[in-house]
């Protein structure tokens, strides 16, 4: 099978540092072609790259940025390609905090032939916009064996990712630099000016590589994640692999198996704080269980198996 991938084109592919969608895309192609299929990237923005992209030779086109859905369902009509669409939007599965720019994204969405969702709870909002489409879900993969993996944290609390406001990790470091039991470290690009780390144990570690991240990961004995919105968080299934327990807020559950013991919804800050220190101390029992559990779950091996069935 001929695949070609769309990427959003602000980033390189494969991507040296932050860029979950670049990752996926690119380690998607890479696993697809170890079963025998051709698979390209478009990674440029605009109507005459998409022409020159030649698509209609593609049995396959997914479009991985939901911001270029209007050119490409309208490319598919005009040349007759089949194409699939995936929203990355961290928001999809909440309209209440849509602003009005997505609704309009939204809109378009509906007119898409094959959409691919990264939830249920994205899938139940098309179906309730009565979506009429082919509607599948699919969890984002992780390339699992590429994450070193030590069966015991020395370190404590990660929060690892973009800082920005849907984030919440202006309020998670206010609330953690109120006590001394758990180290907390930050890492990622600052897009929140009201972030600031000013206590011996709130640190931030500045930015890491996509290789950085692969190594060093699993020195931590816990991700904290108390986001106001995630489709599906690529760091939660790196961080499981990694043998990381997880504190994270309800909407950070997607493709989560919630009965598991390292595993833990809280409501808010104040609640991440009081369960902090057990979650770390508790978390060398159960490392090689998280590991086992993300490569069931999110190995690309198994990801890549359901997207053939999904685009034939």
């Amino acid at each position: 099978m001929r695949i070609l991938f769309v990427g959003p084109g602000n980033m390189e592919i494969p991507s040296k540092g932050w860029g979950a969608v670049e990752t996926i895309i690119w380690q998607m192609k890479l696993n697809l072609e170890k079963l025998g299929h051709t698979v390209d990237i478009l990674n440029k923005k605009g109507f005459y790259e998409a022409i020159k992209a030649d698509p209609k030779s593609y049995d396959i086109v997914h479009l991985e940025y939901d911001d270029y859905i209007g050119m490409w369902v309208v490319l598919s009509k005009i040349f007759k390609f089949k194409l699939f669409v995936t929203s990355h939007y961290g928001y999809s599965a909440w309209p209440q905090k849509w602003h009005r720019s997505y609704w309009i994204i939204f809109f378009k969405m509906l007119f898409s032939p094959n959409l691919i969702v990264l939830s249920k709870d994205i899938e139940k909002v098309y179906k309730k916009f009565f979506y009429r489409g082919n509607l599948n879900v699919l969890a984002n993969g992780v390339e699992i064996e590429e994450i070193k993996f030590i069966e015991k944290g020395e370190k404590g609390l990660i929060c690892l990712g973009k800082i920005e406001p849907r984030k919440r990790q202006f309020q998670l470091a206010e609330e953690f630099s109120t006590q001394k039991e758990v180290e907390l470290d930050f890492v990622g690009p600052i897009a929140d000016n009201r972030f600031s780390t000013n206590s011996e144990n709130v640190n931030f570690l500045g930015m890491w590589s996509r290789e950085e991240v692969k190594e060093k990961l699993t020195d931590y004995k816990a991700l904290i994640l108390l986001s106001d919105g995630e489709a599906h968080a690529l760091v939660v299934g790196e961080a499981l692999s990694a043998g990381l327990s997880l504190i994270i807020s309800d909407k950070v559950t997607a493709n989560l198996d919630l009965s598991l013991p390292f595993i833990h919804v809280v409501k808010n800050e104040k609640e991440a704080l009081k369960v902090a220190k057990k979650v770390c101390d508790d978390n060398y029992k159960y490392r090689k269980q998280i590991r086992e559990y993300a490569k069931e779950n999110f190995s690309y091996s198994e990801i890549v198996k359901k997207y053939i069935k999904i685009i034939s």
